[in-house]
Formats: C-alpha cells, sequence, structure tokens
C-alpha cells in the first residue's frame, strides 16, 4: 500500500478501515522473532516468550537469510515455527511475519531481546480495555552486555507517555524506545502499508508515526522487556541512526504542515540531534578516542553542528572548572607561602 500524505486529519479516521470492532473474542497473540546471525541469543528470546503468564498462541522466527543456522536452535522448541527467506533486511522480515500469521495481536521480538513474564498479559489488557488503539508499548530495561554475555548490567531505561492522539508527541520524538515493548493490532499495521523495507534503520519509528497519524496510542509504564547492547546492535552508531531519524521525521513534513504540527517536527528534530549526540559523548566517555569515535563524530558534526559546538563547549566547560579548581588551590597555597 502506498504511503499517501495525510491533508485532512479531522477526517482520517473516515478515510481507513475501523480497527478494534471486528471479532476478538479469542484473542490470538503471536510473537514474531526476526533474526539476521543472532543464532547465538535466539535461545534465551525464545524462553522469554514461552515464560509469559499469558501463553502466546504462536511463536514465529523470520529468518532473513543467516549463515548461522538459527533452525538448529528453533528444532530444540516444539510449536515454534521457522519460516526462510533470502536476505532482504529487518523490515522485510517483520512484514513477511505479520503475513505468516492470522492472529489478531503482533509483536516483534527482536532475537538478542527478551520479554518479562507478564509483557503480553499487560500490553493485551490494555489493548483490549482501548479497541479503537492500533498498539500499546510501555517501559524496558537496558541490559549492557559483554560478548559471551557472561557479564551484565542492568538499569531501568526512562519511559516517555504518551497521549492517545499520539502523532504530535511522537513527532517531538520516539517515544516508545524499545520496539519489543509495543503490541500491535495486525490489522493497523496492514492497513498503513506495513514496515517500509527501503528504511535501514528506524523502520518502527517511520511504522510509530504512520500509525499515529490515524490510529489512538495507549501506553503503560511497567518494565515489560529487556534491551540488550552488546556492541553490534545497529542502534550503537549514533551518526547512523540520527541520520535516519532525520529521514523519517522529513517523510512526515508534508502530513505535519497540513494539520499545523510542523513546530513539533522541529522540536523532533531538535531531539534527535541533542540525543546522538550524547549517545556519541558517552561513547567517548567510556570507550576513549578511536578511530572509530572519530569518524562517528565527523558525520555527527556535519549532521547537526549546533548540538556537536555545544556538546563540545561543555567538555570545555567542564574541563575549566575542574582545572581551574587546582589551579586556584595552587596559586592559594604559594600566595600563603
Amino acid at each position: 500500500m502506498a504511503d499517501q500524505t495525510v491533508t485532512n486529519f479531522d477526517t482520517i479516521h473516515d478515510q481507513l478501515p475501523t480497527i478494534g470492532q471486528g471479532p476478538e473474542t479469542h484473542d490470538k497473540v503471536a510473537v514474531v522473532i526476526p533474526t539476521y546471525n543472532h543464532a547465538r541469543f535466539l535461545s534465551a528470546a525464545i524462553e522469554s516468550v514461552l515464560a509469559q503468564t499469558r501463553p502466546v498462541d504462536e511463536i514465529l522466527v523470520i529468518d532473513d537469510g543467516s549463515s548461522d543456522v538459527p533452525g538448529d536452535v528453533v528444532v530444540l522448541y516444539p510449536g515454534v515455527r521457522i519460516v526462510h527467506q533470502a536476505n532482504a533486511g529487518l523490515s522485510a522480515a517483520r512484514n513477511r511475519g505479520a503475513l505468516e500469521t492470522s492472529a489478531q495481536f503482533v509483536l516483534f521480538l527482536d532475537a538478542d531481546d527478551r520479554l518479562k513474564p507478564e509483557a503480553i498479559a499487560l500490553s493485551l489488557e490494555n489493548l483490549l480495555s482501548h479497541p479503537d488503539a492500533a498498539f500499546s508499548y510501555g517501559g524496558y530495561e537496558l541490559v549492557y552486555s559483554s560478548a559471551d554475555s557472561s557479564i551484565r548490567k542492568q538499569r531501568r531505561a526512562t519511559y516517555y507517555p504518551s497521549p492517545t492522539a499520539a502523532f504530535g508527541a511522537f513527532l517531538e520524538m520516539n517515544r516508545v524506545g524499545m520496539h519489543g515493548t509495543v503490541l500491535y493490532r495486525r490489522e493497523a499495521i496492514e492497513n498503513v502499508g506495513g514496515f517500509n523495507p527501503g528504511m535501514r534503520a528506524c523502520e518502527d519509528y517511520d511504522l510509530f508515526l504512520r500509525i499515529a497519524m490515524r490510529y489512538k496510542i495507549v501506553c503503560r509504564p511497567e518494565v515489560l522487556a529487556e534491551y540488550w547492547h552488546h556492541g553490534t546492535n545497529m542502534s550503537h552508531d549514533p551518526a547512523f541512526m540520527l541520520r535516519w531519524t532525520q529521514t523519517v521525521l522529513e517523510l512526515r513534513r508534508a502530513d505535519a504542515d497540513a494539520i499545523g504540527l510542523l513546530e513539533n517536527l522541529s522540536r523532533g528534530q531538535r531531539w534527535a540531534r541533542a540525543y546522538y549526540t550524547g549517545v556519541w559523548i558517552g561513547q567517548l566517555k567510556s570507550g576513549g578516542v578511536t578511530l572509530q569515535t572519530i569518524k562517528r563524530g565527523a558525520v555527527l558534526a556535519y549532521l547537526a553542528p549546533g548540538a556537536m559546538a555545544l556538546a563540545g563547549w561543555s567538555r570545555f566547560a567542564a574541563h575549566v572548572r575542574v582545572h581551574g579548581r587546582r589551579l586556584r588551590r595552587r596559586c592559594l597555597g604559594q600566595w600563603r607561602d
């Protein structure tokens, strides 16, 4: 389905099929796990789904042309189905999963992430109590892990709630943060055309915006999933992510303009520049100056010169404060002598 520009926000709900009005008596839920060379993480992801307090009706693994044989993992779990396809990217793998299931509700879990035991129960409860909402999302926990998962530290990530009429709020920032916390009504995904296979990143943010233009969104603050960081995540490259965030926002410029939300979009652009510059600064602090951080910094300086200049000045000012105090103490000591 081609992506169309919204021209009349007040009547957009009349332009597309109403969701949540069909029979949901069975409330079938599917979890789709796309994987590309992440077989070493796959068991933990599957087991986190099997541990749900509200059992899911289907677990579907989409092998996006992996070379590490995820089928050898899936065969250990009776009832889990695997579908193989030539490598086509994350968006195409998710779209394939949505097409392969007939469940009314779908959650997409990356193969290197995990669900909390009550994720499905809480999200489904939220959607059933809001029959006109397209998806529900919630909080998540960040897990920083070594390559072999032997060393890990965890912290709760910030949770950003949104109003049910969420398009303006989502223009200002990606309020979801982790895709694994989102439980969709599958028909909402179909009605807006699914994930954009042309997106190399931020394809979830792009979908959130297209859905939020048309339908209500609900959320809840409980921690629903674990977002594992292990150094090979796509989101580990802030320059790459900023470029695609800017692309997603520009795709919605005409829509935002049509309903008077250009200022929201501008705030979103400023947020993205500041956020990913902050990620880069964090990497610089934790990992030091490397050729990789220099390259990413050069790209960020081009994409977000103001944010990078402000970040650089802040670091310089902090340096001056620390060393200035030392200098004053030294001078004061010499004066007293």
